[in-house]
């Protein structure tokens, strides 16, 4: 466990005053308010961090630094206004090339123009009724900002989704209304989710599963529905059930260079054309790859065949560029997935593969620079602190390599939150209906799941130590960035957000303790064994019991028949109508085993290799 106790924050952070605060020689909130920000920060909306090297600058220095930026920032404009077109765009300065950028072209996918054509005014879900418009301003929003982080679908028309996929059209609408406030109907998912849950239920487990159904799983394990508590989450229970029915489709031996659709009448679902049953392979991997990661089990795709299957379709299958550097990543941790799960808790073999892995995914971005963004960058490092923290949790304390790793992952760590601030602050070139935080909602959860493992990782190792030193400060205002991106998303009380937010507040109550010091209950989930911990420390924390009360089974005598006086013949009785055949069978057995030619094997005739059973039914020995 992390911790028992739960006083106060106990001035782990040496200084007392941020740097905002400090420039402005105000009082400071900072320390009592941690892993919050300042009340003046908070109040501002400014970044509040904590530096002990920040020295206060004088007003007339500071405007004359303001003074120099502007014109440096007028100068560079008027470079790139000369340069025009010539210059390629910078993958990490434009939005263009990062995952909400990647719809350019929406008509690829799902093509909107004939819907209107059906001449539908509504459309109705167990009596749920919504207008045409706004099923048109949900499949625009799909496109936008959920498909691109899995295109799986299309090309399609949406007319044939609604005629032809029903439960794929509806599950598309109750993931957006979810996450992305309708102008057209507001209250649309508080309206839906009790009947599409209805839906979900008679259609998960109804067979044989169609291509269609498969890809609305694959979507509700990328953007699942509100669970009250983390472990009521059926993701990983869909996914199974996806890839199941994709093996059973014969998905994972589809050739999208041949263009043949096989017939599958015999098993009784429509094939799907051979470019949507590769994507939908595709998406299977990933989804089961990232989902496995995040819950600390073994991935379900994770056979040589397998990985080899994928990396030909990466090879002759055109797919966006961002989404194929993403599977390849999640094939390299899938690949080293295996060989440290079967390891012998050896830390030099650990230490080896490690760095195995970090080259291997460090020349990958050498290898395909075209079309790196942000968030391939963000689910490297999401890999790589899963697999630092997996090898740091079974090492022993003193090892050198241990120490090594945990540098690693402290670096990891931060870039990891570094990059979520920095795309939680960036303002969208284009004007957007939406704000940053309605935007960032439409992340799938494994990019919240990444962003809370390094916060936690940060916590564990870092903040809540018993030392005071520069990391550990480092580490403390990564954690407020990653406190507030957390709080901002909230959108009601106990959500997923909010919980996240909850689970850092309460960590950080807890007096600090050493490293070595903490010893994790839970050993066989790889690295997720310290969420799984910091969530049962949280609820110590709280006064809640952390172990899952076993249910009492009553026994009662009520259901038993009642004995009765009536006779019954004994159906064991001797007989003679009833043969015997045990003597026959012994028989057999000795001629068998007693027979000569076993002896080419050297078995010697003359030992009984078969017993037969003593004078009461008992076998010798017994």
């Amino acid at each position: 466990m992390m911790a028992s106790t739960a006083p106060s924050w106990p001035g782990v952070r040496p200084v007392k005053t941020c740097t905002e605060c400090k420039q402005s020689k105000l009082r400071c909130d900072s320390k009592d308010r941690f892993p919050n920000p300042c009340s003046r920060c908070q109040a501002r909306n400014l970044t509040c961090t904590v530096d002990p090297s920040f020295r206060r600058t004088p007003a007339r220095k500071r405007l004359e630094a303001m003074s120099r930026e502007l014109r440096e920032l007028r100068d560079q404009r008027i470079a790139e206004a000369r340069a025009g077109s010539t210059t390629s765009p910078d993958p990490d300065s434009t939005r263009s090339q990062d995952s909400a950028g990647n719809a350019s072209h929406p008509s690829v996918s799902i093509l909107l123009d004939d819907f209107e054509l059906m001449g539908l005014e509504s459309f109705e879900l167990n009596g749920v009724i919504i207008d045409n418009h706004t099923v048109l301003e949900v499949f625009k929003y799909f496109l936008t900002y959920f498909h691109p982080h899995l295109p799986i679908l299309g090309p399609i028309s949406l007319k044939t989704i609604y005629n032809s996929h029903p439960f794929l059209f509806w599950t598309i609408i109750v993931i957006v209304a979810l996450r992305l406030p309708v102008v057209s109907d507001e209250t649309l998912f508080a309206r839906l989710h009790e009947p599409y849950m209805q839906v979900l239920r008679d259609e998960a487990l109804r067979a044989p599963m169609p291509l269609s159904k498969i890809q609305a799983l694959l979507f509700l394990c990328m953007w699942p529905l509100p669970v009250p508590h983390q472990r009521d989450d059926p993701s990983w229970l869909y996914c199974g059930i996806a890839i199941n029915a994709a093996l059973y489709m014969n998905l994972h031996r589809s050739s999208p260079r041949s263009g043949i659709t096989p017939s599958l009448y015999s098993v009784g679902v429509v094939s799907g054309s051979a470019r949507e049953r590769t994507n939908t392979w595709l998406g299977c991997f990933y989804v089961s790859t990232s989902l496995s990661m995040h819950l600390g089990v073994p991935p379900m795709i994770n056979t040589p065949s397998d990985l080899a299957t994928i990396r030909a379709i990466l090879s002759e299958h055109t797919i966006s560029r961002e989404f194929s550097l993403q599977i390849r990543v999640l094939l390299i941790l899938a690949g080293f997935t295996n060989v440290l799960a079967h390891n012998s808790n050896d830390g030099v073999v650990d230490s080896s593969v490690t760095q195995l892995l970090d080259g291997e995914l460090d020349t990958l971005k050498i290898t395909f620079p075209d079309g790196w963004t942000r968030m391939t960058d963000f689910l490297v490092m999401v890999v790589k602190i899963h697999v630092y923290t997996l090898v740091i949790t079974r090492s022993r304390s003193g090892m050198g390599s241990r120490e090594i790793l945990l540098k690693l992952g402290l670096a990891t760590a931060l870039r990891i939150i570094h990059l979520a601030n920095a795309r939680f602050h960036e303002r969208s070139e284009k004007a957007s209906t939406f704000t940053t935080a309605q935007r960032e909602r439409t992340l799938p959860k494994d990019y919240y799941r990444g962003l809370a493992f390094a916060t936690i990782f940060l916590l564990r190792y870092f903040s809540l130590t018993n030392t005071a030193n520069a990391e550990e400060q480092l580490a403390a205002n990564h954690v407020i960035m990653a406190h507030t991106i957390f709080k901002t998303l909230v959108t009601r009380p106990r959500d997923e957000y909010d919980r996240a937010a909850n689970l850092f507040e309460v960590l950080c109550k807890q007096a600090p303790v050493s490293v070595d010091a903490r010893k994790s209950d839970i050993s066989d989930r790889m690295g997720v064994s310290i969420v799984l911990d910091a969530i049962d420390t949280a609820r110590e924390l709280r006064g809640y019991p952390v172990e899952m009360p076993t249910p009492d089974i009553a026994i009662t005598t009520e259901a038993l028949p009642a004995q009765t006086s009536i006779s019954h013949p004994d159906i064991f009785a001797s007989n003679s109508q009833l043969e015997e055949s045990w003597p026959s069978d012994l028989a057999f057995a000795n001629m068998f085993w007693g027979d000569s030619s076993w002896d080419v094997f050297t078995v010697p005739p003359e030992v009984p290799q078969f017993h037969p059973p003593g004078p009461h039914g008992s076998m010798p020995g017994i």
